[in-house]
């Protein structure tokens, strides 16, 4: 591909074909060829991130884009059209399902390193990528899993030739619309309506077992498939919490489930002004030469303080030596702060020593933290809302657990590659320019 364009530029810059070597090939040897191989499927990420668009969308500028043609390692004839809707999505979770953080990470950093520039100095901080999930509440979260049941139940019902067992499901549907149009909701009315629908769903999911237990006698499965029963399973954990977060009120609630399509998602409390509270991945980002890596990562809420050790580690086994570490105020502990003085580590931490008398050597003593600090600020966090600005990190959409690792991963990833391109241009810039004079 040409590197005139901001597309080729990306792709300049992506070892894609040793990515694509760690996923394996495919074994079914019988039918149509797929129309993207390893190689396809992980340029396809990179795409999506790039072009931060929905599935439905960059598949259709995939057919009418040659150059994404070959971003991918196809060319369609001028005949030949994508038909598969879903192929974007089987593609990401191919890659999801084979295509480890650990494995891939380093490849894209040995890639990139003599690009990256100054590599002695390191930042680190943490942020919250979201998932794109409706606002929980426990009266929604209650009322949902009341409707998948008595769903189930209708369905199973029919299929078996019996009438639906009585609930007070209808009654209940009534006074949830009524809920829901009050524009002031008191802690009383929510207290009330959340009992309601504990039992509401306590009764459903004890109806919906029996009928399980006949349908499965009746020698059929498919009403109830693993999809189906690990849902049941996740309702019923969500009324086990939702019941003792009933009878013990203003108890934090482990391991709380805030949405039923994801379940893996936890509540991240950040304390920010905007968002007290954001649902999705928590990770510990480590910034080297300008580029972002993820240290650590996962759905469940971990302070990020107890992770600096680690990410030190992580700098030196990929970059090499650590002189100069920059990172936010809540890192600065006295283990963290003993263990950079024993590695000879200069930080951004406000010293918590005597100052020294001298003026000029204290200025210098206040200066060296406080450029540290800016630089942080202004590289490392304005990076975050780049990221979730212009690669389609600010929603996560993805359907499950693995494919939404995958969606961050190369997100941030593409974002990196960009920073790679655009620092190769201006140098090639710079070196016609001097040429030409």
């Amino acid at each position: 591909m040409t590197q005139r364009t901001h597309l080729g530029q990306l792709h300049s810059r992506l070892p894609i074909a040793e990515l694509a070597a760690l996923l394996p090939e495919s074994e079914n040897s019988t039918g149509a060829k797929p129309w993207f191989d390893n190689y396809g499927k992980v340029a396809l990420q990179f795409l999506k991130a790039y072009e931060g668009c929905s599935d439905a969308k960059l598949l259709e500028h995939i057919n009418t884009d040659w150059s994404m043609q070959l971003f991918c390692g196809i060319r369609l004839g001028k005949s030949e059209w994508i038909k598969d809707k879903d192929i974007i999505w089987k593609a990401r979770s191919f890659v999801a399902k084979h295509l480890a953080i650990e494995q891939a990470q380093p490849i894209l950093g040995r890639h990139w390193k003599p690009w990256m520039g100054n590599l002695s100095r390191g930042m680190c901080d943490a942020t919250c990528y979201e998932s794109y999930i409706r606002y929980p509440t426990d009266v929604k979260l209650l009322w949902q899993s009341a409707e998948w049941l008595h769903e189930r139940i209708a369905l199973i019902s029919k299929e078996l030739g019996q009438p639906r067992p009585r609930s007070k499901y209808n009654e209940q549907r009534k006074k949830q619309m009524a809920y829901s149009r009050r524009r002031r909701k008191p802690y009383e009315l929510e207290r009330r309506r959340r009992r309601q629908l504990l039992h509401l769903c306590a009764k459903l999911l004890g109806q919906l077992a029996l009928l399980f237990e006949q349908y499965r006698a009746a020698g059929q499965r498919e009403l109830c498939d693993e999809a189906v029963m690990e849902r049941y399973g996740t309702i019923a954990q969500v009324y086990a919490q939702q019941q003792w977060h009933y009878d013990n009120p203003g108890e934090p609630v482990p391991e709380r489930i805030v949405s039923l399509h994801k379940p893996y998602i936890r509540p991240i409390v950040r304390g920010k002004e905007n968002s007290r509270t954001e649902f999705g991945a928590k990770v510990n980002t480590w910034q080297a030469g300008g580029l972002n890596f993820i240290e650590h990562f996962s759905f469940e809420a971990f302070h990020e303080r107890v992770r600096l050790k680690e990410a030190i580690a992580f700098h030196r086994k990929h970059f090499g030596q650590l002189d100069k570490l920059a990172a936010d105020a809540i890192y600065a502990t006295n283990d963290n702060r003993s263990y950079c003085s024993d590695e000879g580590i200069r930080t951004n931490f406000k010293p918590k020593s005597r100052r020294t008398s001298d003026a000029q050597m204290r200025k210098e003593e206040d200066q060296q933290p406080a450029q540290f600090g800016k630089a942080r600020s202004t590289e490392l966090e304005g990076s975050y809302g780049n990221d979730k600005n212009h690669y389609g990190l600010r929603k996560i959409k993805a359907r499950n657990e693995h494919t939404e690792i995958t969606w961050i991963f190369f997100g941030m990833m593409t974002a990196n590659a960009m920073k790679v391109a655009r620092r190769k241009h201006k140098k090639l810039s710079r070196s016609r320019k001097a040429r030409a004079a």
